[in-house]
């Protein structure tokens, strides 16, 4: 392979983190190199003993298949390929020799079936529960794998160990950061991460909203100071809340505000100083504050699946107690629900009695602590599965 050649697949195997076209482009060019027909990463699982073949080029399903179904069985590599270290090679013809692999039905079967000849693999990581390896095979009517062969591709293996390493670190952060989005997303509050300059770090979607509410820009053509009738009144300027949170000369565990909306509703909103070691702080080292906005509004979704397996609430119930733990009273929800206050009276006492609580208070918390994960809802949750 020429020099610019290598270079070339170099650059795939790293662009191969981020793009699977490329990882392909790279195996590829290592396969046309060696004069291979197939080139491909197997997995060996070494506690259930099992082989999997995936990033192949020039992939031929049926031989994948008679290979995991039959096959694996009787290669003969397998016995060879566990005593390598990182970084050596396999070779079928020096492990094996020509005349074993004439008789062995791996090679008069298998490869013969899909007109292979030779095989030689490369360790290129080894962990506690998994083996991989770079494995190539060579068509039928060419010269046998050497040790030649393998030493001309010594150049390509550091960089495929550490593709993959770097590959599969890529996915764990992007597979946590999945997973802490879509966490942030069943809080039922909104949660975001502001900058000391107001810019938002990080914010679920109801975040998002709320990021433009505590944080307006300014209308074309407002006066200053001019409020619109459709925004949320807070009972101290955020800027300033924001400023005093961040402020690295002075110790605030916590700042918080009311805010009111245009139809009276109310909300809490909770800013929280995160130090200037924060992880997304590392390169600038400036603090930044974590808001919390808890709304007064639906239940969470899916608090009546859990409060009918947890306490056998029946509907009737589990709708009377969403309702008093928005704050309202008895004769309030009463008035809402259409029913009598005797009849409400003997379903909050049911209630009480199956939760252990004994207040409204006690029940409110028991239901916050509960819907925390379960995501805000939109319906009378005495309705819903």
């Amino acid at each position: 392979m020429k020099e610019d050649e290598m270079h070339d697949t170099i650059r795939a195997l790293y662009q191969g983190i981020f793009d699977a076209d490329a990882w392909q482009r790279s195996l590829a060019a290592l396969c046309q190199s060696s004069g291979s027909v197939h080139a491909a990463l197997v997995v060996r699982d070494t506690v259930r003993d099992r082989v999997l073949v995936n990033q192949v080029v020039n992939p031929v399903p049926e031989e994948v298949a008679a290979y995991r179904d039959y096959y694996e069985a009787l290669d003969p590599a397998i016995p060879f390929v566990s005593q390598l270290t990182v970084g050596n090679w396999y070779i079928d013809s020096r492990e094996l020799g020509e005349q074993a692999m004439r008789r062995l039905p791996f090679y008069g079967e298998f490869f013969r079936q899909f007109g292979l000849s030779s095989l030689m693999a490369c360790l290129i990581e080894r962990q506690p529960h998994y083996e991989v390896f770079l494995s190539l095979q060579r068509p039928e009517g060419g010269a046998r794998y050497s040790t030649e062969d393998a030493r001309a591709l010594d150049w390509a293996i550091p960089h495929v160990r550490h593709a993959i390493a770097l590959r599969d670190r890529t996915r764990q952060v992007s597979t946590l950061a999945h997973v802490s989005a879509e966490l942030l997303e069943r809080l039922p509050f909104a949660v975001i991460v502001f900058a000391e300059d107001g810019q938002v770090l990080l914010a679920n979607h109801a975040g998002e909203a709320w990021s433009r509410r505590l944080m307006p820009v300014a209308a074309v053509g407002a006066g200053v100071g001019t409020a619109r009738a459709d925004e949320w009144r807070l009972s101290r300027p955020f800027p300033e809340v924001l400023r005093a949170a961040v402020d690295p000369t002075t110790v605030q565990p916590a700042q918080a505000l009311r805010a009111t909306g245009p139809d009276g509703r109310e909300a809490q909103v909770v800013v929280l100083p995160l130090p200037a070691a924060h992880h997304l702080a590392v390169d600038w080292q400036h603090p930044a504050a974590l808001v919390a906005v808890h709304e007064a509004g639906a239940p969470a979704l899916g608090i009546a699946g859990v409060l009918r397996e947890l306490y056998g609430l029946t509907p009737a119930e589990i709708r009377l107690a969403n309702l008093l733990t928005t704050g309202i009273g008895l004769p309030e929800a009463c008035e809402q629900l259409g029913i009598r206050r005797e009849t409400s009276r003997t379903q909050l006492k049911a209630i009480f009695t199956k939760t252990g609580t004994g207040t409204q208070a006690q029940l409110a918390h028991l239901l916050t602590r509960l819907g925390v994960v379960l995501g805000a809802g939109q319906a009378p949750s005495g309705e819903q599965a």
